[in-house]
């Protein structure tokens, strides 16, 4: 690839990293307009209680299981292994991504609950309780922070039908983990939806320095190349 190849896919990256980010940031900004004006409670209500009248009641333990995937108590072991995982093949930069990615999803979703201190819901009664406040939700932000950063790091590291396995794997993982906390009935539909415009903030802006780090690095290797 010649240098000035590198530097416009470095450009198209920093693009769409911007285009991004204000997206979410918007998408966010909306939401929470909407929960403090009070204006999403209909819609909450309505979709938390379709799923307590259409959704079997086998599938309690599977989500219940899928959202214990969620907890820090999970997360924070499963990230050591994988970053020690990442070490031990050379992947430095790899895994300072995945602590600086969920290390981030964790503080934002902490911060913000303390901000809008929100009540959880109490549509359904599934018999599963959950502490602290309920906007935005936090497994669904760290869910998008660990998951998700782990998620796109395999991809770039993997070719063929084997990135596409992990890139619907994780896609599907994230969406289950949210999906679980309505089923349960300790989070409202908004909730989740913020938490998943939350933490994409966070991991579009530490995966586009990836990004343009690594296109740095090919850039100055064509280079040295060039120049030896």
């Amino acid at each position: 690839m010649t240098v000035s190849r590198l530097t416009v896919a470095a450009a198209v990256w920093l693009a769409l990293g911007l285009a991004a980010s204000a997206f979410v940031v918007w998408g966010f900004a909306e939401i929470t307009e909407e929960v403090i004006e009070g204006e999403s409670r209909a819609f909450d209500r309505a979709v938390l209680l379709w799923i307590e009248a259409n959704v079997p009641a086998w599938l309690d333990g599977p989500m219940r299981a899928v959202t214990a995937l969620g907890y820090y108590r999970v997360v924070l072991p499963l990230l050591a292994a994988v970053c020690a995982a990442f070490l031990l093949r050379g992947w430095r930069l790899s895994a300072v991504l995945l602590v600086v990615s969920t290390a981030g999803g964790i503080f934002l979703t902490t911060v913000l609950k303390s901000v809008f201190r929100r009540a959880r819901p109490e549509i359904i009664d599934s018999g599963y309780t959950a502490g602290f406040y309920s906007f935005p939700s936090g497994h669904a932000t760290v869910a998008v922070g660990f998951y998700g950063a782990l998620t796109l790091v395999l991809a770039y590291h993997l070719r063929g039908p084997a990135r596409w396995a992990v890139m619907v794997s994780g896609a599907v993982l994230v969406l289950l983990i949210g999906f679980s906390r309505l089923y349960l009935g300790v989070h409202y539909p908004t909730d989740v939806l913020a938490g998943y415009l939350a933490a994409p903030l966070w991991l579009v802006s530490v995966g586009t320095v990836y990004v343009l780090w690594l296109s740095a690095r090919k850039l100055r290797a064509a280079e040295g190349r060039r120049g030896g």
